[in-house]
């Protein structure tokens, strides 16, 4: 005989045996099997496998926090614009003096460039 006769044969051998082993003497309907093998599986509650209730349970309160620290922010974000608001003409002085500075150097590069445009460019005479 081959090998994968001779296992086939006793994969069904075995599976002739447990059902009439579960049904008690009598072929049962797979059905009939299949309730019995989801009424046997089951597990205690215990610190492990409750371990996801808590952790939602802890995500849930995260999540309450998030939201009152949300609240509190946007409160003091309103209640600090207008401190923003009277600190802007600085800001627009800075900006103006940043301006300016940035027009002088432009200024002093242009002229360089003009002055060093229109000098010979041999070695000074003697």
């Amino acid at each position: 005989m081959n090998k994968r006769t001779v296992w086939f044969l006793i994969m069904l051998l075995g599976a002739i045996s447990s059902l009439l082993l579960f049904s008690g003497g009598r072929v049962a309907a797979p059905s009939r099997l299949l309730a019995q093998i989801g009424i046997a599986v089951g597990i205690a509650p215990n610190p492990y496998n409750t371990l996801n209730e808590q952790l939602q349970q802890q995500q849930t309160e995260l999540n309450q926090q998030a939201a009152d620290l949300a609240a509190r922010e946007a409160a003091f974000a309103s209640s600090t614009g207008a401190a923003t608001a009277a600190e802007s003409p600085v800001i627009w002085y800075l900006a103006i003096a940043i301006a300016i500075i940035g027009i002088l150097v432009f200024l002093n590069f242009y002229f360089e460039w003009q002055y060093f445009r229109r000098t010979p460019k041999g070695p000074p005479e003697e």
